[in-house]
């Protein structure tokens, strides 16, 4: 992926001398800031902005790494295979018209990827905005060039953005507003072959790069991209759109992309150690937040909060506290060093209010923010410091100069709150950044980011081998995966399966007449559970045929003769020892398109539905990735211990949603499980119903 990022040579397809066009700005781009060899290229002029102009890229007589093409699309394949033909290995497709716009351009799209697959050439796009190399001043865009004469500010966040126009306007609010400086921002577009995952690829050795923020819409391989996030020690930001069914309609007609499943995507990314954004602003301040920070080493929950007005103390309290964190005790010695600057009425307290030590010194030269801030900040009971700020305030004197060596060696994360005066926040603003200060301008994102920043963050394990299973199946049970139609097996049957890959499953026999239910069911002891397995008939509860606390051989003969009359004859029973336990769950597998094998998890029964609490994790599974997916769902209440129920054996739960994900990764025909109860007891845990459906 070097020559996209640092290309010996740049050819212009579709570079034009009228201002009005994007083919002139991308010239003009590179004009300004990149220094390798600048090679326009179109057929109808000899010169551009005084440099010599090519009727094709083959014609160019020096080295051309990287080719941007900003032609109508129907003449895009023409150019990429004359790219491949020079020996071009890059080129960044900028036109738009491919796959976003219909049938006919998603054929010029496929015939792009036929391109790339047969040649080799990667191709970047098309209907992108390019690579914006702050640090390097490399634009490789059709962005406006004032953006780039005005002034980017360099940074160590690097951003991957699927829409075009969004990071464009990401880095023009970025910089106008003084937000944060960037080191690079990649606009994938349509992603025919270079996606998301080459470029995560390419930022975990860039050094230039400290944190990396994706926003998404699609994952072109999900199994990659995670396994990259897993052993990415930079922290990772990812929004991920079209979420809602309407929001992945949106996003299949804007760039052609799949929007996988919702929980899906979300247990996924949770796996892997990424942090999740829920919108465009959450995720650059998340992203700027640990380019400036990091956490301090020890304990990281011990806030210490400097404010100007008691009541904003009171609100930022309840912030830090919804994040999990704790407001810091204060130390003897803190309070000695802040009572030096109270007056003698003022109490010490956290949240510290200010106001009343700066109106005691006013008309003296005594600093009260930069000495109660390195005092708290010397307090090794205070993990961190939420500082307030008024700016325009006369009252309020404060030199961001001063505070920020005191910052720095205190190792500490500060963030900071302003409000006040605008042009005077503005400019605030602009020097907290050059001085690597954290700031916000709400205090709720501070105390969000705040809380990111010292929350532990999960480090994943090693991918362990997975896949190992077919070798302890039986040859029938093998055979029957082989051999049997599409769509569920039955109830028995899929437990036979699941018993055999290591999943406990209740004790149960089939009786097909009423000479083997009284023996059946004494055998199993009673009392029992009977059901009516019909071929295709999943839903058993709904259709009436399950049958539970039958006490004796003549209720087990009656429920036998109600379901055979219930399904006409046609099916088989199913008599189950009676599992005693108050807790049910819910457990499965599922073949999502962009991750593959995904294990559930989640409260079960027969409110399964009504709970709506089910969590999701991308198989194979750790015990810890288990164990972690276990402590995700909102019941937590019911697993530890419920009305006098016992806490459920998470470590045995754990090894079940394991062996789930090592049957999904070894048999690819299983589309489906639906492990729906396994009931938890004093006993342990036990599957007592669950349906595999075949692809």
């Amino acid at each position: 992926m070097d020559f996209f990022f640092e290309p010996r040579g740049v050819a212009v397809i579709g570079a034009t001398p009228n201002p009005l066009k994007g083919g002139n700005a991308i010239l003009k781009n590179l004009l300004l800031g990149y220094r390798g060899g600048i090679y326009p290229v179109n057929p109808r002029y000899r010169e551009i902005d005084g440099l010599p102009c090519y009727p094709s890229v083959s014609a160019v007589p020096g080295p051309v790494d990287l080719a941007i093409i900003f032609v109508p699309a129907p003449l895009v394949p023409a150019a990429v295979e004359d790219c491949a033909a020079k020996g071009v290995p890059g080129v960044m497709v900028e036109s738009g018209g491919f796959a976003e716009t219909g049938p006919e351009g998603a054929k010029l799209q496929r015939a792009l990827a036929g391109i790339a697959a047969g040649t080799g050439i990667r191709i970047w796009g098309p209907n992108c905005m390019g690579l914006v190399d702050v640090v390097h001043s490399h634009i490789f865009s059709f962005m406006d060039p004032q953006a780039q004469q005005q002034g980017f500010i360099p940074g160590a966040v690097s951003l991957v953005v699927q829409s075009g126009m969004l990071s464009a306007i990401f880095l023009i609010d970025l910089m106008s507003n003084a937000t944060m400086g960037v080191s690079k921002v990649c606009s994938v577009g349509n992603k025919v072959d270079v996606n998301e995952c080459d470029l995560l690829e390419y930022f975990l050795g860039d050094p230039d790069t400290r944190v990396i923020g994706l926003y998404l819409e699609s994952f072109a391989d999900g199994r990659r991209f995670l396994e990259i996030c897993r052993r990415c020690e930079k922290p990772i930001v990812v929004l991920k759109g079209g979420r809602s069914r309407k929001g992945a309609e949106a996003a299949m007609s804007h760039t052609a992309s799949l929007a996988g499943n919702r929980r899906i995507v979300v247990g996924a990314l949770a796996q892997a150690g990424v942090i999740e954004a829920q919108d465009f602003k959450q995720m650059m301040d998340l992203c700027r937040s640990f380019a400036l920070t990091k956490p301090p080493a020890g304990r990281k929950d011990r806030v210490a909060i400097l404010t100007f007005s008691g009541g904003a103390g009171i609100v930022s309290t309840d912030f830090v506290e919804e994040q999990g964190l704790t407001i810091a005790d204060l130390a003897e010695s803190t309070r000695t060093a802040l009572r030096e600057l109270f007056p003698a009425w003022m109490p010490v307290s956290n949240p510290i209010d200010l106001w009343p030590a700066m109106e005691s010194h006013i008309g003296t030269d005594v600093d009260v923010y930069s000495r109660a801030l390195a005092a708290v900040l010397g307090d090794p009971g205070v993990d961190a410091v939420f500082l307030h700020i008024a700016i325009g305030n006369f009252r309020v004197r404060l030199n961001l100069s001063d505070l920020s060596p005191l910052i720095r060696a205190s190792g500490k994360p500060v963030i900071v709150w302003q409000i006040g005066r605008r042009d005077e926040v503005f400019a605030f603003q602009k020097e907290a950044l050059s001085l690597g200060i954290l700031l916000f301008s709400e205090l709720f994102r501070a105390a969000e980011c705040l809380g990111a920043i010292l929350r532990e963050r999960h480090r994943p394990e090693p991918i362990p081998e997975s896949g190992t299973l077919k070798k302890d199946l039986s040859a029938p049970l093998a055979g029957l995966l082989a051999s049997a139609a599409s769509g569920p097996l039955d109830e028995h049957l899929s437990k036979e399966l699941l018993r055999a890959c290591g999943v406990p499953t209740v004790a149960e026999r089939i009786v097909t007449g009423e000479e083997q239910v009284e023996a059946a069911a004494a055998m199993l002891g009673y009392p029992v559970v009977m059901k009516g397995l019909l071929p295709g008939g999943v839903h058993k509860t709904e259709m009436g045929l399950v049958r539970l606390d039958i006490p004796d051989g003549p209720a087990a003969l009656r429920a036998f003769a109600t379901l055979m009359e219930r399904m006409e004859g046609r099916g088989q029973v199913l008599i189950q020892r009676q599992f005693p336990g108050k807790v049910e769950l819910i457990l499965g597998l599922v073949r999502d398109p962009q991750f593959g094998p995904c294990v559930m998890f989640g409260l079960g029964g027969v409110t399964a539905e009504l709970f709506d609490d089910a969590v999701f994790a991308v198989a194979p599974l750790t015990h810890r990735d288990a164990l972690g997916l276990i402590g995700r769902i909102r019941g937590q209440k019911m697993l530890d211990g419920f009305r006098g129920a016992p806490p459920v054996d998470r470590e045995e739960i754990a090894r079940i949603l394991v062996a789930l994900g090592e049957i999904g990764l070894s048999f690819p025909r299983i589309r489906e499980i639906d492990i729906n109860p396994l009931i938890c007891g004093k006993e342990g845990s036990m599957a007592v119903d669950a349906t595999i459906i075949l692809e």
